[in-house]
């Protein structure tokens, strides 16, 4: 956590920014779509808001992606701020699986009349709750459908796809994991954003089997909540939500 950025970020935004990054944390999330790729370059854009609708953009500052190539060199993306996200874009070096991430993390805090703040517990007066926040915004590009497909983990919370594509009519077996370990008994949200159709669905010894029963792109959600991660007069438990973006061919 960068709290010298958190408390610069608190004084110097405006309030009606500071309150649409606080849906996006408590309340939204952030994604990647619009994949592309053109001679030497992968790219795709980030955005903020809920399911797949966006309402706001975060401080570029908060944007920090990488890319896993399909050697599995860690690579730095380049990201351009845009009117409703950011475009992201990294070399094609050679074919094969381009994994891109962007991965957020803050603290929120609000007090009884619904004010939210972005700061630690201790520097909030009368905070009724006070929560850690890690966002994480996951896309596989792939430029050669040929090969094993094998997904990259790079999260505390993953969502791993067992293919590189989707079709209609077809069903995404999805593993789940948390802290490396697979993650059982909660739901993982499939939304349709050209059907406007969203379906919430088991996890079961840590797998996920979604119907895919719509054309076009589909954002898979995971939150997940732990108690145990929390500091004492910083913040009182840790929320972590993943999304990934796939689309049907």
């Amino acid at each position: 956590m960068d709290y010298e950025l958190m408390d610069h970020l608190n004084r110097t935004l405006d309030r009606k920014l500071l309150e649409q990054l606080s849906k996006v944390y408590y309340g939204h999330e952030m994604w990647i779509d619009t994949p592309s790729s053109a001679e030497s370059t992968v790219s795709c854009h980030l955005r903020y808001g809920h399911n797949m609708s966006v309402d706001g953009v975060a401080p570029k500052s908060y944007v920090n992606p990488i890319v896993y190539a399909p050697d599995g060199k860690k690579l730095k993306a380049d990201e351009t701020e845009e009117k409703d996200g950011y475009l992201l874009s990294c070399p094609m070096f050679v074919d094969g699986d381009y994994s891109f991430y962007v991965d957020s993390s803050s603290v929120w805090c609000h007090d009884a009349n619904n004010k939210w703040e972005m700061c630690p517990k201790s520097k909030m007066k009368g905070a009724t709750y006070s929560g850690a926040f890690n966002l994480i915004a996951k896309k596989i590009i792939s430029t050669n459908n040929d090969g094993k497909f094998v997904p990259v983990s790079y999260s505390t919370l993953e969502i791993l796809p067992e293919t590189r594509s989707i079709k209609v009519g077809d069903r995404l077996e999805i593993k789940i994991t948390y802290e490396g370990r697979k993650l059982d008994g909660s739901k993982i949200k499939a939304y349709c954003k050209d059907a406007n159709k969203d379906a919430m669905v088991d996890i079961i010894d840590g797998k996920a089997s979604i119907p895919i029963d719509y054309a076009g792109t589909y954002m898979f959600l995971m939150r997940h909540r732990d108690e145990t991660k929390k500091i004492d007069d910083m913040f009182d438990e840790t929320i972590y939500v993943t999304t990934l973006v796939m689309e049907t061919f």
